[in-house]
């Protein structure tokens, strides 16, 4: 009898070895695209630190968070893509540079849109009543 107790119990064990590893797997995810994609105090497209300091007012309004530089590229590329200028001051902001803009900004729009997804919106409740329960 003492056997059939035992392996109830490593059976129990392994469940909740499980369980707890997919609750941290699901907080690792949040963890991910909170605070590596979204943080606001870096640069999104390069992590720089961003400056605290008021700047002036750029041209074009920018869809994430971006450093001096960084933004002072969407612009020209903003620009180029629209058409308003042709040549660049930088001869290495070529066609590869435009593809990396345009391929970049592709991926932050899918990631903009894996955070609203249905299923992603479900993890999120799940981990915070999972943080809920551990108080």
């Amino acid at each position: 009898m003492a056997e059939i107790l035992e392996f109830g119990k490593k059976a129990q064990d392994l469940k909740d070895l499980r369980d707890q590893s997919l609750r941290q797997r699901k907080i690792d995810a949040l963890k991910k695209i909170f605070q590596c994609s979204r943080c606001l105090l870096k640069c999104a497209k390069c992590g720089s630190q961003l400056e605290m300091a008021r700047e002036e007012k750029p041209q074009f309004a920018t869809p994430y968070p971006l450093c001096r530089n960084c933004r002072d590229e969407y612009q020209e590329f903003r620009e180029r893509a629209e058409g308003k200028r042709t040549v660049s001051q930088c001869y290495w902001y070529n066609e590869k540079w435009m593809k990396v803009w345009e391929t970049w900004l592709e991926h932050q729009k899918c990631l903009d849109q894996y955070r609203q997804s249905k299923e992603f919106l479900q993890l999120l409740e799940e981990v915070e009543e999972l943080l809920k329960n551990q108080r």
